[in-house]
């Protein structure tokens, strides 16, 4: 018994022991206090590491979020600054014209205004019903015009639209107003509307790029001045040397007139003819079709040599009258310009001053007469600004068709000088004319007013253009 006492008191103490052992044990492996306090700076060192990388991989989203929402800003700036951006739509100021238009040419717009201020001064003598001497002067706005042209759904389709104040009262009036359909890569094309009859250059040419202050008396009395005509032309050019134009109107002086025939009379306007065919040619020996636009050098960059031929046959009751134009104009660049013409009318059954379309509306006597002219202009451009200028023109008119003890044989002689300011778009005009014989009707356009047989009339105009 008392060795398995022993035994048992033995193994107590070993366990005992052993107790105490791990119990020591456990207690040296326990960490210090600064160790834990290392330990914990240690996770706080790599947690702060953590948060800073978390904080600039934000931080490079937010930029990148900042960057694109600024991209998107300056675009939608960008687009909002071109107006009607959503089409593809831009404007801007380009070869003297302001412009909008689409990004693919499909549509154009060039809106546009002409102002032109005169002063005019006519002096004729013995003109009063007493036989004294007439002098007349004042100041007008000879010409303010305002309208645009371009093209729409394609460059194949133009067109124009234009208004011009009324220099007697000022109300706008309509000038033209015309579609043109010239397919590309086809010499062949269609005009319709209200337009310049196709016939005399001078007339055709805009009064913006004339070289005198108006155009000359044969123009405005043998080829209807402005000359606007209503009706439908075919067209042909090729950009080649040949180009023509040809179609049906209803006659000269068709201007903002209805359907109605001679001798109806609407809106105040002068009676209508009934129809009228109309056709010109042109053959352009070298130099451009743009230069050819206007009858001065100023701003040409080739030599130009161009002749033109025209016909116009005007029926108006029992009157018809059949005119016919060549003209030849040549001009260097920025030096020397020449332009000259013939203008011829035949008139059946006439019964209408020069400058109307005549007409019988009931049996009566009639005449058959022939009124011609010829024209002839220099300017030459002694500096870019200063271009002094001469032009002569002759009406031989039939004494059957005017009132007894008119005169027949009409002298313009004029001299000016053109200064541009900045080309065509703002320049001053000055000239005088002469004329020996005076005129048997009147031009208030130009000036002229009508005298009696051999008075002599003069005229001294100045004018300033602008055109925006």
């Amino acid at each position: 018994m008392e060795g398995l006492k022993r035994s048992r008191l033995a193994l107590l103490g070993q366990t005992v022991a052993i107790g105490l052992g791990i119990a020591g044990a456990a207690r040296a492996a326990e960490p210090t206090k600064q160790e834990l306090l290392d330990r914990i700076n240690s996770l706080q060192s790599q947690l702060d590491e953590v948060k800073t990388q978390q904080q600039a991989r934000a931080d490079k989203a937010d930029a990148r979020d900042a960057d694109a929402v600024t991209a998107a800003v300056l675009k939608d700036a960008q687009q909002r600054s071109q107006l009607l951006a959503m089409e593809g739509f831009t404007a801007g100021y380009s070869d003297g014209k302001f412009l909008l238009g689409s990004a693919d040419g499909n549509f154009l717009l060039h809106p546009w205004l002409q102002f032109q201020f005169r002063d005019i001064t006519n002096y004729r003598e013995n003109a009063k019903a007493n036989g004294d001497n007439d002098t007349q002067n004042g100041f007008e706005v000879r010409r303010i015009k305002f309208g645009f042209d371009g093209n729409v759904f394609s460059p194949e389709l133009t067109y124009l639209f234009l208004w011009a104040t009324d220099r007697h009262d000022g109300l706008p009036k309509l000038e033209e107003a015309w579609a043109k359909y010239k397919p590309s890569g086809s010499a062949f094309g269609i005009r319709a509307g209200q337009f310049k009859n196709p016939f005399d250059h001078e007339q055709i040419v805009s009064s913006k790029y004339q070289l005198t202050v108006e155009r000359s008396l044969i123009t405005d009395i043998l080829a209807n001045g402005d000359g606007f005509v209503q009706g439908v032309t075919g067209i042909f050019d090729n950009d080649g040397a040949l180009r023509a134009e040809a179609g049906f109107t209803d006659g000269m002086r068709s201007f903002n007139t209805n359907f109605q025939d001679f001798p109806s009379v609407t809106s105040g306007n002068s009676p209508p003819a009934d129809w009228g065919v109309v056709g010109r040619a042109e053959y352009k020996f070298f130099g451009t079709w743009k230069e050819y636009e206007h009858l001065t050098p100023q701003g040409n960059k080739k030599e130009l040599l161009v002749v033109g031929v025209a016909g116009d046959f005007t029926q108006a009751g029992d009157t018809g009258q059949f005119s016919h134009t060549v003209d030849v104009q040549y001009a260097t660049p920025n030096s020397l310009s020449i332009y000259g013409a013939f203008i011829g009318r035949c008139t059946r059954h006439n019964q209408g001053l020069p400058g109307t379309n005549g007409g019988s509306v009931a049996p009566g006597p009639t005449v058959n007469t022939y009124d011609w002219g010829v024209l002839g202009q220099i300017g030459f451009m002694v500096s870019p600004q200063l271009e002094p200028y001469v032009r002569y023109d002759y009406i031989k008119f039939d004494d059957a068709g005017l009132p007894v003890g008119s005169t027949t044989d009409t002298h313009e002689i004029t001299a000016g000088v053109n200064y541009y300011l900045h080309g065509h778009a703002a320049k001053f005009t000055i000239d005088a004319i002469f004329l020996p014989n005076g005129s048997p009707v009147s031009d208030d356009g130009s000036g002229v007013l009508s005298t009696g047989r051999n008075q002599n009339e003069f005229l001294f105009r100045g004018q300033f253009q602008l055109l925006l």
